[in-house]
């Protein structure tokens, strides 16, 4: 088992991020993560979702050796709760991975309720993927899931994904690759392969050139992450108290241990945007709050605070641009106003409870 996260209380070091006028320009919010068909008792067909991703998509065919084959060099793990409509378009891009060494994919079920645990072992890539199924139904969050994933691993190399977004083909090898220099690798995530021109219009996302970055150390983002076992298991696994941000600050502790860290800033995952409005403001409130929180964990350690008076020019300037208005006046689509303002006043009352916010 991982050490107790309540241990690592007393040596965690605190978070940070940039205010400033501009809402969107908080490198730590540009990225933040917080399902079900009719259970069949066969061998199912792999449905697409909505956001499909096709076999002609990625220029790769599914692997022809069984990944099964000898021990797994590299364990993917992947949190998921009630998302088995997106996971098929994950599971058939790890097939398709170009990496030639055996690989075994976690499935760690975070207490869902739409029948993940069959979907998983009457898997229709059964036979093409080393499919585990674990249950992390223990304490809601990614955070748990991914740490009960990492005491089930069976290799050295740990590699992190989403249930929803879809790795490209050298994925895994690009980033197993790096762990030959650096302790803790990430990679840079883009968004037109899964989302539609309306999604992506309605929510700015930075280029992988932007990504990673804060303005206190840079950051491996969750949904696209390697590190070796022991490593992981060094630091004490991701802590399971924070339900956003937590990639952020697992960066951030691992360079504090001396932990080098590398960011290949090249689009290496496919990454799902949320479409709803009310999924939207429940994102980015909580990645606020959350970014609030790990802010406030490494106050100490130099990290600078949020400026309150940024954030409350950025919240009277969206209040000025609310959806009331034509978005023709406002220039702004309802679904990226709802996400600044509960971003914002994420920030706000994660800020004033963690000691994160200075005038």
């Amino acid at each position: 088992m991982l050490p107790g996260n309540a241990r690592l209380a007393k040596c965690v070091p605190r978070p940070c991020s940039r205010s400033t006028v501009a809402p969107v320009r908080f490198p730590e919010l540009a990225f933040c993560r917080a399902a079900s068909q009719p259970h069949n008792t066969s061998r199912p067909a792999c449905a697409r979702s909505d956001g499909e991703v096709r076999d002609d998509d990625y220029k790769a065919t599914l692997l022809s050796s069984d990944t099964r084959a000898g021990n797994p060099v590299v364990s993917v793990i992947i949190p998921v709760h009630n998302s088995k409509d997106v996971l098929d378009d994950q599971l058939r891009a790890l097939a398709r991975q170009d990496y030639e060494h055996p690989f075994t994919v976690i499935v760690s079920d975070n207490g869902s309720t739409d029948g993940l645990r069959e979907h998983i072992e009457n898997h229709c890539l059964q036979g093409a993927l080393d499919l585990t199924y674990v249950d992390a139904a223990g304490q809601p969050g990614a955070s748990f899931a991914r740490n009960r994933g990492a005491d089930a691993a069976r290799s050295e190399l740990l590699a992190f994904c989403d249930a929803d977004d879809a790795v490209h083909p050298n994925w895994l090898r690009r980033i197993v690759a790096g762990l030959d220099e650096f302790d803790l690798v990430g990679t840079g995530l883009e968004t037109e392969t899964l989302n539609s021109a309306a999604t992506r219009a309605s929510t700015p996302f930075a280029p992988p050139s932007d990504q990673g970055k804060s303005a206190f150390l840079p950051f491996a983002i969750g949904a696209s992450m390697a590190c070796r076992r022991s490593t992981y298991r060094q630091l004490g696994g991701m802590l399971e108290y924070i339900h956003a941000s937590e990639d952020m600050e697992f960066s951030w502790r691992a360079q504090h241990a001396g932990y080098r860290l590398h960011f290949i800033a090249e689009p290496l995952v496919s990454y799902r945007l949320r479409t709803g409005h009310r999924e939207n403001w429940k994102q980015a409130g909580a990645l606020g709050y959350g970014s609030a929180h790990v802010r406030g964990l490494y106050r100490a350690h130099g990290c600078p605070p949020f400026r309150a008076r940024s954030i409350s020019i950025a919240l009277l300037m969206l209040g000025i641009r609310n959806p009331l208005l034509p978005t023709a006046v406002t220039r702004m689509p309802t679904r990226l106003w709802l996400r600044l303002v509960a971003a914002h006043l994420g920030l706000v009352r994660g800020g004033r409870r963690y000691g994160s916010l200075a005038w």
